[in-house]
């Protein structure tokens, strides 16, 4: 059983074309935290601690979470018809929750790692230009990429938990 790019393409409908997300293997606690603040609307004194919790350039489940329920919750509310708020901090605040969503889609479906316990801040990165500058990217070729290289990993003695895009696999699985 392989899974091929054609199998991605069937499954999640993700693009081909476009470029390869590339990054160091792992970002740092400061640059964790500019991407915080730049896209996820955080404090920089909140975004410091958030990554020094999770050593690095990194957001727990729990975190992610926390942050996206509380900026759904701003956004329902400054949307209610009978007390419309500020239009601008409604744009703002539905912007950052589209990212928290965005980067939970990305950090989880896509881009899983074998912690189980928290996402690469680096995925913000893909949304420097904004939405439209998430369709240059190459989601299919990236995401069967992160794969392989996960099962290469878990092929190995010392390895107990497998990364990338188990749905893959399971789903391709049913299908054989």
């Amino acid at each position: 059983m392989t899974v091929t790019l054609d199998d991605v393409a069937c499954l999640m409908h993700l693009s081909i074309e476009g470029r390869m997300l590339s990054h160091p293997k792992k970002m740092s606690q400061t640059q964790g935290a500019e991407l915080m603040v730049r896209h996820l609307d955080v404090s920089p004194a909140d975004a410091l601690k958030n990554c020094g919790e999770e050593y690095g350039g990194y957001i727990s489940y729990k975190t992610l979470r926390e942050y996206y329920s509380s900026y759904l919750d701003t956004t329902t509310r400054l949307a209610d018809p009978e007390d419309l708020g500020d239009p601008e901090e409604l744009e703002r605040v539905r912007t950052a929750c589209v990212k928290y969503y965005l980067l939970y889609l990305v950090g989880c479906l896509l881009f899983g790692d074998t912690s189980n316990k928290h996402i690469e801040l680096v995925y913000l990165t893909i949304m420097e230009d904004g939405y439209a500058g998430m369709r240059n990217y190459s989601w299919r070729g990236m995401t069967l990429a992160y794969l392989y290289h996960y099962l290469a990993e878990a092929s190995l003695p010392r390895d107990i938990a497998l990364g990338g895009s188990v749905t893959l696999l399971t789903v391709r699985n049913c299908h054989i």
